[in-house]
């Protein structure tokens, strides 16, 4: 039974023709091989700032992560997605709640689906998956986040508002309507991912 990120799955979901296949072989070599941090690039950076809010922290903890940083992306990206999330968080008050890993299956497709917030925002709940990437976030990429981050989180997290934080523009994406049939396509999709998984 394939196991793998919401990342890697709404990649797959996005793309069409044999990007979709190209997709499914990179997370299958993934698969096979023991997780290594340093293809995380965003991970310290991620892992700063669920930290700086666990721990009530000013937005100035997360220069932290800066110190040290020897890889030359890392150096030129974490301080521009640092400034765009503080830019975002603005005079925000962010109150850490937290919430485990859940999973979403479907034609034995399991997909880790883990926001990396679960906080009150002003009050409001929100479970947020915070996007790093340059590329602007696609409407497709949106709903689908949103959809898993809905279903799998319906017990004990019904009033927390799904929602993905494209932290390169300091845009919060939420629901806005519903999405006719997104609970079928994606697993339509689910399906074609493992039929193609069982095939490479």
């Amino acid at each position: 039974m394939p196991e793998i990120t919401l990342t890697t799955f709404v990649d797959f979901v996005v793309k069409s023709g044999t990007p979709k296949l190209t997709c499914v072989r990179r997370a299958k070599d993934l698969y096979r091989q023991d997780y290594e941090p340093a293809f995380d690039f965003w991970k310290p950076l991620r892992e700063a700032i669920v930290r700086m809010h666990k721990d009530g922290a000013s937005k100035k903890a997360l220069d932290a992560v800066l110190l040290g940083l020897s890889d030359k992306n890392k150096r030129k990206l974490y301080p521009q997605r640092i400034a765009s999330y503080k830019k975002w968080l603005g005079r925000k008050s962010v109150e850490w709640v937290g919430c485990e890993m859940r999973l979403w299956k479907h034609a034995t497709l399991v997909v880790r689906v883990n926001p990396e917030l679960a906080v009150r925002i002003n009050g409001e709940p929100y479970l947020i998956k915070l996007y790093f990437k340059q590329d602007p976030l696609s409407k497709t990429r949106v709903d689908a986040i949103l959809h898993l981050i809905r279903d799998v989180f319906s017990e004990g997290y019904a009033d927390f508002v799904p929602a993905v934080l494209d932290v390169a523009r300091s845009k919060l994406h939420e629901p806005t309507k519903p999405i006719p049939a997104i609970d079928v396509l994606l697993r339509g999709e689910a399906a074609a991912f493992v039929t193609m998984w069982n095939s490479v």
